[in-house]
């Protein structure tokens, strides 16, 4: 005995058996055509119920073109008689129906089987025929299959699938015929096009998920030393020293970055821990921005970099520059410049927000939304 040999046998038919489309695989068929005789009795008028499903050898395929020519190697089948006519219905769909549908021969007492045109139960809105793919019914050919796999593997295993995506998933791929299936250079996948009808999916995005932006953005505040909440003392530094989110966009980047996500005339106020910096804290601030301005590279510079600009602005308000710190020049370099590291922009709003004007924003968007509809109506 030669194990070998027979080992490597063994091998070639489990390559042979993966390269198989499942569709095409006789248990396969014979799963599917089960599960449409029983939950659509009413295929054939009820000729097929109870009767047993066969296997047809591949020698007795030429009698049956169209079978033939979706590459299978055996099918199953069921026989059924209506009136005076006998019919064989496979496991396989019609590649011509219009719906989904069984492939259908009606048999002949002489000559060739006759096909039936536009299959068996198309007619009849059975679901299980509409589920195809959920079967795992893929109508390729052996070829076929090769050129897909040889497709993925070109492409990458994420890229395309033959079965419908998981549902949290499924916004992510585009069903695609086999016709128009190419690879991402526009070559064809298949040569020759598959006879039986189907589709792939592709993905066309990538999965992402969002998150809740009114929450980072207070947590981003928060951790910056600001807050969205309005002081009880209306006299308090925090009140005084409020702005308008649109007004600092510009000075602070990573909030820009979310503005859509809030109203424009958000007010922020900050809080007290950098209301009252202590003179080394304004030294470390008032240094940092201006090594950014002349440095241009700089390390970190986007670290912290609103907290530092306010912290710079309240130093020089709480006359915290000149005298012991000596860094009045860096001071005066950092107030006469702009965005990003300077303070001059941040200079002329910081103070400026009103309360009320959040409000008045409502008031005025809900108005623009009645006189919108208003126009919608009147258009004709």
């Amino acid at each position: 005995m030669n194990i070998s040999r027979i080992i490597k046998k063994v091998l070639l038919e489990d390559d042979e058996n993966k390269k198989m489309s499942r569709g095409l695989d006789p248990k396969t068929q014979d799963t599917y055509l089960r599960g449409v005789i029983q939950n659509c009795p009413k295929i054939g008028n009820g000729a097929f119920v109870g009767r047993n499903i066969k296997t047809l050898g591949k020698d007795k395929l030429d009698q049956f073109p169209e079978l033939k020519a979706t590459g299978v190697d055996s099918a199953a089948y069921v026989t059924g008689q209506v009136g005076n006519n006998f019919y064989m219905a496979f496991g396989v769909n019609d590649a011509e129906a219009k719906t989904p549908a069984l492939l259908a021969y009606r048999l002949q007492p002489k000559g060739q089987p006759e096909k039936v045109k536009n299959g068996l139960g198309g007619d009849i809105n059975c679901e299980q025929l509409t589920k195809v793919q959920d079967l795992g019914q893929i109508p390729l050919s052996p070829q076929n299959k090769t050129q897909f796999d040889n497709f993925i593997s070109t492409e990458g295993a994420g890229y395309a699938t033959l079965t419908e995506p998981m549902a949290k998933d499924i916004s992510l791929y585009e069903k695609v015929p086999y016709s128009e299936l190419t690879y991402r250079d526009g070559r064809p996948v298949f040569d020759p096009i598959p006879r039986e009808p189907g589709y792939a999916w592709v993905q066309k995005g990538m999965r992402y998920s969002t998150q809740n932006k009114n929450k980072q953005i207070e947590i981003m505040l928060g951790d910056q030393s600001f807050t969205l909440d309005e002081p009880e003392d209306i006299t308090s530094d925090s009140s005084k020293y409020a702005f308008y989110l649109k007004d600092i966009l510009n000075d602070w980047p990573a909030l820009n970055s979310q503005k859509n996500a809030v109203r424009p005339n958000q007010i922020i106020y900050p809080l007290d821990d950098i209301l009252y910096p202590d003179r080394q804290t304004c030294k470390t601030a008032i240094k940092k921005l201006d090594y950014c301005i002349t440095s241009p590279v700089g390390k970190d510079c986007g670290k912290d970099l609103f907290k530092n600009k306010f912290i710079a602005l309240r130093c020089g308000d709480l006359k915290m520059v000149g005298g012991v710190l000596g860094m009045k020049d860096e001071f005066q370099n950092i107030m006469q410049r702009g965005k990003p590291y300077g303070l001059a922009d941040l200079k002329r709003v910081v103070g400026k927000a009103q309360y009320g004007d959040v409000q008045k924003e409502s008031l005025e968007s809900k108005i623009n939304f009645i006189l919108n509809e208003q126009r919608k109506k009147l258009r004709f």
